[in-house]
This record gives structure tokens, C-alpha cells and sequence, in this order.
């Protein structure tokens, strides 16, 4: 084994031990099985001039209940005529009918997920033909505001917008602009992280260009890095941006020279404070204001990158960041192999050393990890998702399967892609992660190239999660001939069953039988449920969890309570019964030999009983108070 497979193993460490053990899904899958996983294709994409095609973006579920979202083509009324134009569409949610669609203004095509307003609307960004000069290979920038299938222009300065953007709780947006190292000294605007200020302003926030810091005694340079991927935190207050394509690497000793050791990426933090304090002196941040979590090694981490179409995913589950790469361990002396398929990483927020490689994708030229001929999937393509299951969600534009291919005389991954979920583990370092193929893309029926996700509405105890597919959805086969590029792409969803609510430990009471007017205790325990509803016996809203709750015996015999829960994920609810019997308490003096009373015997007369002293002391001092007053009168 050669010095880059050891480094390689030695980052996955419990990666394939754990894969290995994980991808029998029949076990690692018990509570729901992948089978439920198949999408349902919602829009089949006609192409140019007949509605659009090739969306390189999943859709977004609007306010309005229908998906909005962008194609790269559309119509071609712009010069260069190859070029397209890009669309607006929208369709319903539910069915995918009533598809409907815009050119999108003079741009050919968006270039960024669609990221939700508060108005209601979306913000996406792109590049388009020169109004001024169509015939020219010049493009410009654009930012469109789409709200109700309608994209409105937005001021831009001269940006080259790519990767995924994010909006702050301020309303203001963050953009990366600029994919190439030489950008640097060809361009004051490229390698910028921006931002487009709630008053549609632009402020640079931090130029890539200038920026390098030290990593203890070694200089880790983002200098050159494109901003790929951004993410706002509300809970840190802060911005994540992943980085790609430094202009100045630095090595890893471990690795070996030829590219596989050398710097491709960066992961910051920048704190809200700190960004507003360098746009109030309009200025930029500094080195000292930018928080470096993670440097990435194109052998060891992976590749973060928006070269072309791809766009790279960044999530935050709660403490943790969770994102993908491509091109991990190319071969010696290539900047990069399509060979080879990424990887998906986490880092918590607070401890940079926690970074991990969470799974490898497989290259055409590695052994499958999971026994079949497609293995795990390759290249992770678009935006991730966080279920309201717990579990994250995504795609990869290929499947991992090889042909070889005569045009270029390589082996070539081929295929649709595959739908992936990464189940969180409890582990507080989060070892336990584990990666799950749920489904394969039919490249005819479904479509290929798959373009991520985005989230849906919960209902009925599942949520639906919505993705596109560039290219495919025409009946098509895979061959030598047919790779990439064929067909004009898909919408498509589908569901995640929820935990359902449940009784962990039903309703039980403290006795089973005790004197009617008796106070009792009554103790449940339920899992992801909500809004307790207690009836019978007893009446009111009740905890989810509830230990040795008193309540009163009211009637004589059967006392039955009941308790029912609602899901937390609308779902089904489920109600827990417990029965105690009251038993009659005999009063005193009724001459019954079955009273339960002390203190007290029957006088067997049938009456009452004999007098209390605290009644005949009373009676006593009356008489003798009579005696007094009759022998003190004259006569």
C-alpha cells in the first residue's frame, strides 16, 4: 500500500469498517426500507422552445403551494443562438401540472439554488449575454427576485455569481463570485465574498484575493479561493462560507506531492458583528476577524467547487456543519481525475478538529463497497437537506457504475445518480454517522444528473422532499453514446416517512382498587408526540411525560382515564387507557357490620348513636344553668 492509501485510510479510520457493516440495507434500514424511497417523477422538461430544460437546481416549495425554480434552457432568441435562454417556471407541488414558465429576462441561464425571502419570493443569481453587445461572448451578472413565477432584475455590479448563497435574519444576501486562481490578477471583483444589503447596495465583505492566515507554525492560504458555498447560522449568528480553488496550496507532508497534498479549499466562520463593523467603514474584513475551521487536501478531503454546473452542498444539524466535495485522490500529476467521486464531510462548529471525512465516494477504478455493480454513488451534486426525521438527504450526479468510453479512451462513471441519506449518529463525536444508497436513478424514466434537493411540507406523518434532474426523463438508455447531456431533465419527489408518536410507557395507575374520593397516581411516558389530551376519569391538557400524576377516584366503580397524544409529525394519534375501581365507603352509624370506619361502633338500634361528649357537654351546662334560675326565683 502506497504512502496516499494509508493517508487515505487513516482519515476514513471507521469509514469503510463502518460502511461495511452498514450497507446491508435490510439492517441498517429496519425502521424503512429504501423501497419507499422510489421518486415520483412530477415534470418531464420539453426542452428549447417547448417549456425549458436541463433545471440545474432542485425547485423550491413557495408560500403559494407550487414549486418555483430555474432552467438553463429556455428559448434561443439570444445570440450566440447555442447559447439558450433560461426560464422561470412553476408547477403544482402535488401533481406537477400546470406548468408554466418565463424567459429569464437577458440572462441564459441562473447559476445558484434558490434561496426563500421573507416577502415570499426568491433571490437567484446568474450571468446572461450582454444586452448591449448579444452577438459577443461577453456575459454579465444578473440578480433576480422571482415571486409568483415572475423574475425581477436586481442591480448587480460586475461579479461572476456561482455556488450556493444565503440570506441573513437582516434580509441581506451573500454571494461568491469569481472559480479560477488567475481571476486574482485579472480582476478587482473576482474571489469576493458579497453582499447585497437589504437596500439592494452591494458591500464587499471579504476579498479572497488578499486573505491568509497562519495555522500555528504553518501558513494555510486561502489567497485565491472562490467563496463555493454559504450558510447562515441564526443560532451562531454567523456566516459559514466554503471556499475552492486556492491560488496558493500548501502541502501536507503526510501526502505526496503532485497536486494530492495541495491546499483546494477553506472553511470560515464570520461572525454578524464583524461583517456589519467592516460594511459600516466600508471596508473589508480582516484576518483577524476570520475564524479558519478547516484547510481541505485534494487527496485527504476532497475538493470544494462550482467549476461549471456543479454546486457543492453545506448544511447545519445542530452543533454540526455537514457538506460534500468532489475530485478526491485524483492521480499523480493531474489537477484532477473524473475517475474519482468526492466525499462528504462534518466539522462541529466549535471544535475545527473534529473535521471528518464521513464517506468516500467510489471512482470507476475502486472496488465496490457495497457488493453490487453501481457501488455507492459518485460526485455529490446540489444542495443537502435536513429531514424532519433527523437524517440528511442528497444526490449524486452519477451512480458510480464505469463504461468505457471512445471519445476519450478512459473509463468514465456513467449512470443517473443516486439518492443518499446520511443517518446522524447519537455519538457526541458523531462516529456513528452513517451513509445509505435509498435509491438508483433510471436515466429514461426519472432522469439523471441529479441536481440535489429541497425540502416540503409535512403531512400525514410523512414529509415530501423535491429534486431535479438535469438531464434524462426521454426514455433514454445509458450507452457509450449516451452519457450526460441527453434529454431535458426532470422534477420529482418523494417521501420520508416520520417517526410516528408512541407510548414508550402507557398509562398506568398507582392501584388498581382504593375507596371512591381517594387520590391516586397516574404515570406515561411518549416518544415524538405532542399536545396530550387527557379524558374519562380526568380532563385538561397533559404533558407528553408525566410520573405520578394525582388525581381523585370522583364516581363509585369503574374509573377509566384515558390520554391521547398527536404527532409531533402530524401523524396518526395514539391514546393509552388505565381502569381503577372505586370501592363504596359505608358512613358511620348505619348499622352495616361492613363499615370501614374506626372510632365509632354501631349501637345495633338501628338509629343514630349514642352522643358525642362535645354535643352532651353543652346540654349539661343548660340544665344545671335551668336548676340555678328556678331555685333563685320567689316563688
Amino acid at each position: 500500500m502506497n504512502s496516499i492509501q494509508l493517508s487515505v485510510w487513516r482519515v476514513t479510520r471507521l469509514t469503510f469498517p463502518a460502511l461495511a457493516l452498514a450497507l446491508p440495507l435490510s439492517q441498517a434500514m429496519a425502521q424503512t426500507s429504501p423501497a419507499a424511497f422510489k421518486p415520483t417523477v412530477l415534470h418531464q422538461f420539453g426542452g428549447l422552445n417547448n417549456g425549458g430544460g436541463k433545471p440545474m437546481v432542485p425547485p423550491v416549495l413557495a408560500t403559494d403551494g407550487r414549486l418555483y425554480g430555474h432552467t438553463f434552457l429556455g428559448a434561443s432568441a439570444v445570440a450566440p443562438s447555442f447559447w439558450g435562454q433560461g426560464t422561470v417556471y412553476g408547477l403544482d407541488a402535488a401533481t406537477g401540472k400546470s406548468h408554466s414558465f418565463e424567459l429569464l429576462g437577458s440572462i441564459y441561464s441562473g447559476s445558484t439554488p434558490l434561496v426563500p425571502t421573507p416577502q415570499g419570493g426568491f433571490f437567484v443569481a446568474g450571468n446572461g449575454a450582454d444586452p448591449s453587445n448579444p452577438s459577443s461572448f461577453l456575459t454579465v451578472p444578473a440578480v433576480f427576485n422571482i415571486k409568483d413565477g415572475k423574475a425581477v432584475s436586481l442591480p448587480a455590479p460586475s461579479i461572476k455569481p456561482l455556488g450556493s448563497m444565503a440570506l441573513d435574519a437582516a434580509g441581506n444576501l451573500y454571494m461568491g463570485s469569481g472559480e479560477s486562481a488567475s481571476s486574482c490578477a485579472a480582476s478587482t471583483t473576482a474571489n469576493t465574498l458579497w453582499r447585497m444589503n437589504a437596500d439592494q447596495s452591494y458591500s464587499k465583505v471579504l476579498d479572497f484575493c488578499q486573505y491568509a492566515q497562519a495555522q500555528g507554525s504553518t501558513q494555510v492560504h486561502t489567497k485565491g479561493g472562490a467563496p463555493v458555498a454559504s450558510i447562515w447560522s441564526k443560532s451562531d449568528q454567523a456566516l459559514y462560507v466554503l471556499t475552492g480553488v486556492s491560488a496558493t496550496g500548501v502541502a501536507d507532508s503526510s501526502l505526496t506531492s503532485d497536486n494530492l497534498g495541495r491546499s483546494v479549499g477553506t472553511l470560515v466562520k464570520l461572525s454578524q458583528a464583524a461583517i456589519d463593523s467592516a460594511v459600516a467603514r466600508n471596508g473589508t474584513l480582516d484576518a483577524s476577524q476570520v475564524e479558519l475551521l478547516h484547510t481541505f487536501m485534494r487527496a485527504r478531503d476532497g475538493e470544494p467547487t462550482a467549476k461549471g454546473a456543479r454546486v457543492v452542498g453545506m448544511i447545519e444539524a445542530g452543533e454540526w456543519l455537514y457538506g460534500t466535495t468532489q475530485f478526491n485522490a485524483p492521480t499523480a500529476g493531474n489537477a484532477m481525475d473524473n475517475r474519482y467521486g468526492g466525499t462528504l464531510w462534518r466539522v462541529k462548529k466549535s471544535d475545527p478538529s473534529s473535521f471528518a471525512v464521513v464517506h468516500y465516494f467510489r471512482g470507476s477504478d475502486q472496488a465496490a463497497l457495497d457488493g453490487t455493480a453501481q457501488a455507492d454513488g459518485s460526485a455529490p451534486s446540489g444542495p443537502l437537506v435536513l429531514a424532519a426525521d433527523g437524517n440528511i438527504y442528497g444526490t449524486t450526479a452519477r451512480d458510480g457504475s464505469t463504461m468505457y468510453v471512445p471519445k476519450t479512451g478512459v473509463q468514465t462513471p456513467v449512470g443517473a445518480g443516486v439518492l443518499f441519506r446520511i443517518k446522524l449518529g447519537k455519538a457526541a463525536d458523531r462516529m456513528d454517522d452513517s451513509y445509505e444508497v435509498l435509491h438508483r436513478f433510471d436515466l429514461g424514466t426519472e432522469g439523471g444528473t441529479l441536481a440535489g434537493l429541497s425540502l416540503g411540507a409535512v403531512s400525514g406523518g410523512v414529509q415530501k422532499i423535491y429534486g431535479a434532474a438535469t438531464a434524462g426523463g426521454g426514455g433514454q438508455a445509458v450507452s457509450s453514446a449516451v452519457i450526460e447531456n441527453t434529454g431535458n431533465g426532470t422534477i420529482f419527489s418523494f417521501d420520508v416517512p416520520l417517526p410516528v408518536a408512541s407510548f414508550s410507557e402507557g398509562l398506568t395507575a398507582s392501584v388498581a382498587t382504593a375507596a371512591v374520593g381517594s387520590t391516586i397516581e397516574l404515570s406515561w411516558s411518549t416518544t415524538q408526540a405532542s399536545n396530550c389530551t387527557a379524558s374519562g376519569a380526568w380532563s385538561g391538557a397533559q404533558q407528553t411525560s408525566g410520573s405520578k400524576v394525582p388525581v381523585v377516584l370522583a364516581v363509585e366503580g369503574e374509573n377509566s382515564f384515558s390520554l391521547t397524544c398527536s404527532s409531533q409529525n402530524d401523524g396518526q394519534p395514539v391514546t393509552s387507557k388505565v381502569t381503577v375501581q372505586a370501592t363504596a365507603v359505608t358512613q358511620p352509624g348505619t348499622g352495616s357490620g361492613g363499615s370501614t370506619e374506626t372510632g365509632n361502633s354501631s349501637n345495633g338500634g338501628g338509629g343514630g348513636g349514642p352522643l358525642s361528649a362535645w354535643l352532651l357537654a353543652p346540654l349539661a351546662a343548660l340544665a344545671w344553668a335551668r336548676r340555678r334560675s328556678l331555685k333563685s326565683s320567689p316563688n
